[in-house]
Formats: C-alpha cells, structure tokens, sequence
C-alpha cells in the first residue's frame, strides 16, 4: 500500500477504488496515479467516473503535485477516500470510509516473486464503504456500498488486459477474473479466477491452468469467462451498456500510449459445475447472477465508438494523438 517510487525514472503507480452502492444500478470509480517517465518530469493525476444504468457514463480527471498523491494515499491507508474532479457531467465530490475486506488473495503468492515489470496488490476486496458522493452540483447521493482497493506498480504497462469484478452476486458471494498479457497478441497470457459463494471459495490459479483460463472480449461492452480444474469448471459472461463506457488514455514511461474502457454498471452471469474427481461425471450447473459487477477493456487500440480523455487532457472534448506501443 505505501509508495514504492523513490523518485527513479521510468516508473508508474497507480491506487484505485471502485464501489457499487448496494441499493442502486450506480457505481464510482477513483484513481490516484504517480507517473514518472523515462526523460522529463514527474506528475501526479486524480481520475474519477461516475456510472448510472440506463445512463451514459461520466468521467475526467486532474493533474496534481505527487505530494498531493501520497497524502491521498495515507488517507486510503487508514479506509478514508476522499477527492474531487471535474467531469463532462460537472465537479465530481467524494467523502466515503472502506472498512474491512482486509488481506485477500486473488492469485498466487509465487507470481509476486516474480521479475514482472507490472505488479499488483490486492488491499481490500468487498469491503463495506460509506459516506456520501455528489456529482455536477446535484444532490448529495449517500452511499451503502460495497467496493474494493488495489495499488499496481510498475516500470512497463501491459498492452492487453480484461477484468471482471462483481462482489454482490446473488447468493451473497463474489467473482473477480483478470486476463492479462505484458505485449499484444505475445507471450502467454496469465489468467487467474476466483468464486465466491455460499458454498465457499473457489480458485482457479494453479499450474498449468493459470495460462489455460480465459478472460477474452465478446463484442462491445461483453466478456467472457472460462476457468476449469480437475473437479470445477466456470463460465461467466459479463455485459454492460457500451454508452456507460468511461475511456481513459494511458502511457508507459517509454511513451506508448493505451486505450482503457471500463463500466462500473455491468451485469454478469455465473455458471459453476462441480464433480468429486477428474474420472466423475459433472454434477448439474449452478447459475448464479450479479446485478453490479465492473468490466474493462485495456489494448492499445480504441473500442469503436468510446470516447477516451487523452492522456495530457482532462476531459473527452480535447482530442489527442496517441503514441503505439513498438
């Protein structure tokens, strides 16, 4: 959770909220982020969506001082999220307390071992948040949520990445899956999948199954899901609205440029089969579904017809060049 950039060059961090508020089809998404890159200076940005169904998506961000970053991130620390940015639907507020959801694990402790050059720890997931969001001087929404925290690190971007995220599925359990390859379209991708539900915990992360599973992109604002061992098997599909896409241009520290989607107000469907060894037959699917769940898309190519923030605007309405991987 605390800082790992000691000022080297070369370097990216990044800490993100999502939350689903329980009692409503909206979501918030909140990104603190310390980009250094290999020739010039230093900065620090806040990035902010807010998702409704049945509504288009509304995002933006601003560029602060990295001090601003790292107090931000002391406050995270302690539960505490709070922040403000202006998007194409008005000034973004948000004063909202994450408590619980404390030491989880979503993939294999020997992957953080490894020399990769992005890195990722899970803070907290479905965690319980609280306190109050107001978007484009509207009222003030008070929020019963549930969400998660995450910090990544790094000194190179992955070009190609999916991930689904529903901690309010409908028997009380979770899902979060996350595809990920370092170049497009090379090299393995990595794949771990985890279950939870009222039956317990389920993970998809061993050898060779972690470069096995799939999460692959289905048509605009779809994904889907497919992870299975020897005694459990999972196919999950995950759709959203493409409108309550939010777009987002990244950068390595090299200069490359890539194209984010992400919708905090997605739909997912599980299915969960189960045998009791690798000889039996499968038992009868269990269907479980998740009204909230957070989809995103991450390569270097734009999704046609999502409006993406360049990397050096602060709202869709700048339009930018962006810089391709090589």
């Amino acid at each position: 959770m605390a800082p790992r950039w000691r000022g080297e060059p070369g370097f990216f961090e990044i800490w993100f909220v999502v939350v689903f508020e329980r009692a409503a089809a909206r979501a918030w998404w909140f990104r603190w982020t310390t980009f250094a890159p290999r020739a010039g200076r230093a900065r620090g940005t806040i990035w902010a969506a807010a998702f409704e169904t049945g509504r288009p998506a509304r995002w933006g961000k601003r560029f602060v001082a990295v001090d601003e970053v790292r107090t931000a991130v002391g406050h995270l620390a302690r539960g505490v999220c709070a922040g403000d940015v202006d998007t194409d639907g008005g000034a973004l507020d948000w004063e909202l307390e994450m408590r619980g959801g404390a030491g989880i694990t979503r993939g294999p402790r020997w992957l953080d071992r490894l020399p990769t050059p992005t890195r990722v720890a899970h803070v907290r997931g479905e965690a319980s948040v609280g306190g109050t969001v107001r978007l484009g001087g509207g009222p003030v929404a008070r929020v019963d949520g549930v969400g998660a925290l995450k910090h990544i690190w790094g000194t190179r971007r992955v070009e190609e990445l999916y991930w689904l995220y529903c901690p309010l599925l409908d028997d009380g359990g979770a899902i979060e899956a996350t595809g990920v390859r370092v170049r497009r379209g090379r090299g393995p991708a990595v794949t771990p999948v985890w279950l939870r539900t009222n039956g317990g915990e389920t993970r998809w992360w061993t050898m060779p199954g972690l470069f096995r599973h799939r999460v692959t992109p289905d048509g605009l604002g779809r994904l889907r899901v497919s992870a299975m061992s020897a005694t459990s098997r999972l196919d999950a599909v995950a759709t959203c609205d493409p409108a309550t896409l939010a777009g987002y241009v990244y950068r390595d520290p090299s200069g490359f440029d890539v194209h984010v989607a992400q919708s905090d107000v997605a739909s997912c469907e599980v299915e969960l089969r189960t045998r009791r060894h690798r000889l039996a037959a499968w038992d009868a699917p269990r269907r479980l579904g998740g009204a909230r769940a957070a989809v995103e898309f991450h390569h270097p190519e734009p999704l046609p017809g999502v409006r993406y923030v360049a990397w050096d605007a602060t709202t869709t309405g700048e339009v930018q060049p962006c810089m391709r991987a090589t």
